[in-house]
């Protein structure tokens, strides 16, 4: 049997960072930093095997592991767009189905209030949606104008809005709390001020805080009968 030739070339060697990479797209490619991580792998890979003088092998895996990881980001960030709005949805709804509770006398669905809080009894929800109804007329369309939140661990959304009604508008505020552990967030009211013609309602009412009783001077004892 003949020897090979001494000045015979290698054979081509598999560059180790397309491996690398097309495994950290396949398996970790889930994860956004080690997706982004296999698209440097690979375009590293790409360098090393492209480079003039080199025999080296692995340029598909590293094209593999690029679009791999690409498509999985891709994905993530239409999932995260879905989801977002989602979010904005369901808790836009939410914050109209209860402020149009709030302001109708007779609700088809009451509104779910913060049991943290001090939610008002149904008859003072009743008296604040009358009162507005006498002022501007029964509610057509709630109208969501701003949202803003306020605070991580207990956050507080605060949503501007105005209510359409018979005889004009209603500009107002209401003030909801998130339930834990709740995907989308899950609603409750805390409190709701409208303004409508100059006059301002709030529910739950502003408590005025406890009177307090008027005192009496204590009297001097009297004086024990002497004894002859």
């Amino acid at each position: 049997m003949a020897d090979p030739a001494p000045n015979a070339p290698d054979r081509p060697r598999l560059e180790p960072m397309a491996l690398a990479a097309f495994l950290v797209a396949l398996v970790l490619g889930w994860c956004p930093l080690t997706g982004l991580g296999a698209i440097v792998l690979a375009a590293i890979a790409l360098r090393r095997i492209r480079r003039p003088g080199v025999a080296r092998t692995g340029n598909g895996l590293a094209i593999a592991a690029m679009v791999i990881a690409t498509g999985i980001l891709f994905t993530e960030g239409w999932l995260l767009g879905e989801l977002q709005t989602e979010v904005q949805e369901s808790m836009e709804t939410q914050a109209v189905d209860s402020i149009e509770a709030s302001l109708t006398v007779l609700p088809a669905v009451a509104a779910e209030w913060d049991e943290r809080s001090t939610p008002p009894e149904e008859n003072e929800r009743a008296q604040f949606a009358r009162q507005i109804a006498s002022q501007a007329g029964a509610v057509r369309q709630v109208t969501v104008t701003r949202r803003s939140v306020e605070g991580l661990t207990d956050p507080t959304i605060s949503t501007a809005f105005n209510a359409s009604c018979e005889r004009g508008t209603v500009f107002g505020n209401a003030t909801f709390a998130t339930v834990p552990a709740t995907l989308p967030p899950k609603l409750v009211l805390r409190s709701i001020e409208v303004e409508f013609a100059g006059v301002r309602a709030q529910l739950p009412a502003v408590d005025a805080g406890p009177t307090t009783p008027p005192t009496i001077a204590p009297t001097a004892p009297l004086p024990a009968p002497s004894t002859p």
